[in-house]
C-alpha cells in the first residue's frame, strides 16, 4: 500500500501566544523558590546565645550555691533522712543541672552516654572531660549493687560529695 499526500494545502499554524496566567504562575515560582531558599539559609545558622558567666566572670555566689546543694545532699544522708541511693542520684542531678546552666545546653535528662558524644570544643577542653569522668564515677554507686561490685560498695556519699565540689571548682 502506497500512501500519497499533497502537500501544497497543508499551511502551518498560526504562532500560539502563552497565556498570561501561566506567565504569572512561573514568575510567582520562581519568586518562591527564592524565598524558601533564603528562609533555609537564615534558620540553618546556629543561633548564637550569650554564654553563661565563667572563670573570672563567674561570682563566688554560683558555685557557693552548687556546693550548698552538695552539702545539703551529705547532710540529709547523714541525718538518716535520704538513703545512699537517694543521695548519689541526687548528686548526678544536680552534676546534670550544673552542667546545664554552665554550658546553656539542658543535659538534665542527658545520660553517661549522652555525656560522651558532647564536643569537647563546645566549652573548655577540660571542663567537658572533668564532666564525664564524674558522671562516670557516680553511675557504679548510683545503679550498680554494692556487694556485686565492690567499687561502688566503697564509695561513700561524701567521696562523690567531692567529687562533684571538684567538678563546680574546676569548671572554667
Amino acid at each position: 500500500m502506497i500512501l500519497a499526500l499533497d502537500v501544497s494545502s497543508l499551511n502551518p499554524l498560526a504562532p500560539m501566544g502563552v497565556p498570561t496566567a501561566l506567565i504569572v504562575a512561573i514568575a510567582v515560582a520562581c519568586v518562591l523558590c527564592v524565598a524558601l531558599a533564603a528562609a533555609a539559609i537564615v534558620l540553618s545558622r546556629p543561633r548564637r546565645t550569650p554564654a553563661a558567666p565563667r572563670g573570672a566572670h563567674a561570682t563566688a555566689a554560683d558555685s557557693a550555691r552548687w556546693h550548698r546543694r552538695v552539702d545539703d545532699v551529705v547532710a540529709r544522708y547523714e541525718a538518716g533522712a535520704i538513703g545512699r541511693p537517694e543521695a548519689f542520684a541526687e548528686l548526678a542531678a544536680i552534676v546534670r543541672a550544673f552542667a546545664s546552666e554552665a554550658t546553656g545546653q539542658d543535659m538534665r535528662a542527658h545520660t553517661l552516654s549522652d555525656f560522651s558524644r558532647v564536643p569537647r570544643a563546645s566549652r573548655g577542653d577540660g571542663d567537658v572531660d572533668l564532666l564525664r569522668q564524674t558522671i562516670a564515677a557516680l553511675y557504679p554507686p548510683e545503679f550498680a549493687d554494692g556487694l556485686a561490685n565492690a567499687q561502688a560498695g566503697r564509695t561513700g556519699v561524701a567521696e562523690a560529695a567531692g567529687w562533684v565540689s571538684n567538678l563546680v571548682d574546676r569548671w572554667r
